[in-house]
């Protein structure tokens, strides 16, 4: 089968290619999916460059950590899924810009049937984390002000969503008037932090009592100055590092949450049981039921029409090093969805 790899560490348009490779056999508790379309992820970069990210490889291996496509095989304990139009985060959040990806079947989900291949491939991580993030931990409320960072990536355009569906006062940033009327366009008021004070602009909307509930994306040096934009007892959701060289692993003053009287409430889209010795790593995913009832009521905000993926660029394979450096770039808006040609 067909996939793209990751051939050595570097800049992606340089390592990348589309090579034959062997099919993968599902194992225990885990799915074969066919897939039809698989998205791109800012983490992505970091693994082809071989820097800091959640999950590493070593050459040569496949990237591709949500997909779209049906169960063509099935471990002992996932055979429910064969033949089903699926949605799904991959093993290790690698494998997925393939013909077939594995799956653990705690990651599948029957795929929404409002959206095609494309839209579907699109939906599940920006989603699920967002949901995660904004309901889950933060128990965002009809009313709140809610500040979402990144707002015209992927998921920021879902947190933007399920925020403007929740009754929320959703302010948006993001850099440059195309992408902050992205934004708007889904119920947000933006800010162009390349051309507003961020600060200013917080306090200015929210009449001096600043944001609730910060969702941030981005990470990296803004990050200090988001917690002073939070009203009292606000809660900051950490969701993403797109600007930390780090990922997240840099160190932060907590005097200064202390002073603003913040909360800070970690996300991960994980699901999954993990065994007790795991927690000396920081690791405590979320079980399985957790992702099923999200995924419930994210099927009932689609039926509705609530929400919806934004795709900003449909690619083939052989472009997907060209489409990262553009992500890099800060070129792109919505989801990058790779659509998988068979051979």
């Amino acid at each position: 089968m067909r996939a793209v790899q990751v051939v050595r560490h570097g800049d992606p348009v340089e390592v990348l290619a589309v090579r034959e490779v062997s099919e993968p056999e599902p194992g225990p508790g885990e799915v074969r999916i066919a897939v039809s379309a698989a998205s791109l992820n800012f983490g992505d970069i970091a693994r082809c460059r071989g820097t800091v990210a959640s999950v590493t490889g070593e050459p040569p291996f496949t990237i591709g950590m949500d997909v779209c496509g049906v169960v063509d095989r099935a471990g002992e304990g996932a055979t429910e899924w064969l033949g089903r139009r699926v949605v799904a985060m991959t093993k290790q959040s690698l494998g997925g810009i393939a013909e077939c990806a594995i799956a653990p079947a705690a990651t599948v989900f029957d795929a929404p049937s409002e959206l095609d291949d494309v839209d579907a491939a699109a939906f599940t991580l920006p989603f699920h984390v967002s949901y995660l993030a904004l309901h889950r931990r933060a128990h965002l409320a009809p009313g709140e002000r809610l500040l979402v960072m990144g707002g015209a990536s992927a998921v920021g355009t879902a947190a933007i969503q399920l925020g403007v569906a929740t009754g929320a006062d959703v302010l948006a940033v993001a850099g440059g008037p195309d992408k902050v009327k992205v934004c708007e366009e889904l119920g947000a008021t933006g800010v162009d932090h390349t051309a507003a004070d961020l600060f200013d602009a917080v306090i200015a909307h929210t009449d001096g009592h600043g944001v609730d509930v910060a969702f941030d994306v981005v990470g990296g040096e803004r990050t200090e100055q988001i917690w002073t934009c939070m009203a009292r007892e606000g809660r900051y959701l950490p969701v993403g590092f797109n600007d930390d060289p780090q990922s997240g692993l840099t160190g932060r003053p907590l005097r200064k949450v202390s002073m603003g009287n913040v909360s800070v409430l970690g996300v991960i889209l994980a699901y999954g049981e993990l065994p007790t010795e795991f927690r000396r790593f920081g690791l405590n995913f979320f079980p399985a039921e957790v992702g099923k009832d999200v995924h419930r009521a994210l099927l009932e905000l689609v039926a509705d029409r609530a929400i919806r993926p934004v795709v900003g660029r449909r690619v083939r394979m052989a472009e997907v090093g060209e489409a990262l450096r553009d992500h890099e770039q800060r070129r792109t808006a919505g989801r990058t969805v790779v659509v998988v040609e068979r051979g």
